[in-house]
């Protein structure tokens, strides 16, 4: 079928206006009010606005990640998981030691510490956020879990399929109304490998109301929702471990690494009334000429 090239190219023109808005990271505040933070009773570590100072990036430094390959064909090629569930690892049996699977040295195991799962290194830290903490990280923080599935290919690394994760608001001083709880949660969607440097992509399927609130490209802020997505970026390196580094534990070779990154939120796009208007016109033209080719 032949189509009109007035048409066409109002299509095409309504195409680019849709995917012209391009996904970026957005500025960000956690408003501890609303979270149910007490920070009343401490000095110096809050302010009458309740709210964070502007940031960017939450941060991580030596996040511990556990991967785990079915050894089962006697290679690490194909599905794999990385955890850092308390849960995960106890079936695994870690913590545990021996030999690595190049026979040359000794691997240990273990589970993560408390400093080894958060993300509370958060950025720019000042002067915005270093100077407006509200006693994040202090008295209150940021823990993240995961459960992520993916396939190792031996000659270009891991690729990321699926999987969970959560983001925990830890309570250490006993300030959290409830006590901790999930204020993030949702699925990994894919990843991308670029030498040892790793982006996962994530989307929120859970967001707690209130807690995190994201800056729109109009300016306007709103609080973090499904659909919305996260970009963890960080380096693996090795991306595919050496026999030195794994250590069989019955069927599975496991790796541990520790991971230093980033992860940007980007809100969920919403064509403007512009975008919107120009892909009536473009339905209105398609339609038009297939009733003149009737």
């Amino acid at each position: 079928m032949k189509m009109n090239f007035a048409v066409a190219a109002t299509a095409a023109a309504c195409a680019l206006a849709l995917g012209a808005s391009a996904a970026v990271a957005a500025p960000m505040y956690i408003d501890t009010h609303q979270a149910g933070l007490d920070i009343a009773p401490y000095t110096g570590i809050g302010d009458a606005d309740t709210k964070t100072g502007i940031f960017t990036e939450f941060g991580f430094n030596q996040l511990l990640a556990t991967s785990v390959y079915d050894m089962t064909d006697g290679t690490i090629a194909g599905s794999f998981y990385d955890t850092n569930i308390a849960s995960d690892l106890a079936s695994l049996g870690v913590p545990t030691s021996g030999t690595s699977l190049a026979g040359t040295n000794t691997v240990t195991l273990k589970n993560p510490t408390a400093g080894q799962v958060n993300i509370d290194t958060l950025s720019p830290t000042a002067p915005g956020f270093g100077t407006d903490a509200e006693g994040f990280s202090q008295t209150w923080g940021l823990n993240i879990f995961y459960h992520l599935n993916g396939v190792m290919n031996l000659a270009s690394g891991p690729v990321y399929t699926g999987g969970t994760w959560e983001v925990v608001l830890t309570d250490p001083m006993g300030m959290v109304a409830g006590g901790s709880r999930v204020v993030l949660s949702g699925i990994l969607t894919g990843s991308n490998l670029q030498a040892a440097n790793l982006d996962l992509f994530l989307q929120i399927t859970y967001a707690e109301a209130g807690f995190l609130y994201l800056q729109d490209s109009s300016g306007n802020w709103n609080s973090a929702k499904a659909g919305d997505t996260l970009s963890l970026d960080t380096n693996v390196n090795p991306p595919i471990p050496t026999a030195a580094e794994l250590l069989l534990v019955g069927t599975n070779a496991i790796r541990q690494s520790t991971l230093d990154g980033s992860i940007t939120v980007t809100p969920a796009t919403v064509p403007e009334p512009a975008s919107l208007a120009l892909f009536g016109i473009g339905l209105t033209g398609l339609l038009a000429a297939r009733r003149r080719k009737s």
